[in-house]
Formats: C-alpha cells, sequence, structure tokens
C-alpha cells in the first residue's frame, strides 16, 4: 500500500478529523462527475463528518489513509438491522470511500476497505451493502474485485 498508514479513528478528537471534510467534498465532486444528481448542501462535509463523530466505534467505523501526517482516503460504513420482514439480520452498510488520485492505484483502497470489512466481521453482520455511482465503471469494478454482486437499482426523479 505504497507509503500510507491505515489508521482506525476512535474518538471523536482525533486531530486527523480536520483533514477529512475537504476529501468529503472531493468525493462528492467526483461523484457529480460520474452522473450523481443529489448536491452537497452547504457545509455538508462537516455536518456528516459531526454525525460521524456520534457514532464512532458503537455503529459507524471510518478509516483512513495517512501518509506523512496527511490523510489521502478515507471510507467509513454503518452497522444497520434488515428490517423484520427481511430477518433483522445486523448488516454493513459501507457508505463512502475515497483515495486522492496521486494515492490511487497503489492498494490504499483495498487496505483501508479491508480494515473496515474486519469490523463488519466482528460486528457480526450477514452481509454490506454499498452504492455506486453509475456511470463510476472504475468504482463499479472495484466493488466487484471485492465479491459484491448488482442487486437494486436506485432512481431518482427530479419534482
Amino acid at each position: 500500500m505504497s507509503n500510507s498508514a491505515v489508521h482506525i479513528v476512535l474518538d471523536g478528537q482525533d486531530p486527523l478529523l480536520d483533514q477529512v471534510p475537504s476529501l468529503f467534498e472531493e468525493l462528492h465532486a467526483s461523484m457529480a462527475g460520474h452522473g450523481m444528481n443529489a448536491g452537497l448542501a452547504a457545509n455538508g462535509a462537516h455536518i456528516w463528518l459531526d454525525g460521524v463523530r456520534r457514532g464512532l466505534e458503537r455503529f459507524g467505523r471510518l478509516v483512513l489513509a495517512v501518509e506523512e501526517g496527511r490523510v489521502v482516503g478515507f471510507t467509513y460504513g454503518m452497522v444497520k438491522l434488515a428490517p423484520d420482514y427481511l430477518g433483522g439480520a445486523p448488516l454493513g452498510q459501507w457508505t463512502h470511500l475515497y483515495v486522492s488520485p496521486d494515492h490511487r492505484r497503489g492498494g490504499v483502497a483495498r487496505a483501508i476497505t479491508g480494515a473496515l470489512h474486519a469490523w463488519f466481521a466482528a460486528k457480526g453482520v450477514q452481509a454490506t451493502e454499498c452504492e455506486v455511482v453509475h456511470g463510476n465503471l472504475l468504482s463499479q469494478e472495484f466493488v466487484r474485485s471485492l465479491g459484491y454482486v448488482p442487486e437494486l437499482f436506485r432512481f431518482r426523479r427530479p419534482a
């Protein structure tokens, strides 16, 4: 994994968290470039991070890739319960993955995602779900390489 180290954020006061909002904004700009229509709200990255802080290690995990004190990637996921009519089993919901362009293709995404999946396994999840923007073919290829298979399509219709 190049020179990056995997860092699990265990505490909402972790000083590395200050670097995550800019990467979150880059992620959303990238998703928009691949066809995502839902735009990030003003201050959306900080709103998201505040929610992540509150649930760290209880029901959510944030994994960072760090190189020389600089966060170069992150992934986030949480544990949820399937609806009762689907058995109520614990499920992993992998919601975000981003690696800075200059750190891609070196195993960073695979390393931080592996740390997240290990946490899901320790939490006893029965399956893990994720979403990928329809136009991001490289991300689709990546999640398939991790054993994910397409299950549903999500459509959006403007009001």
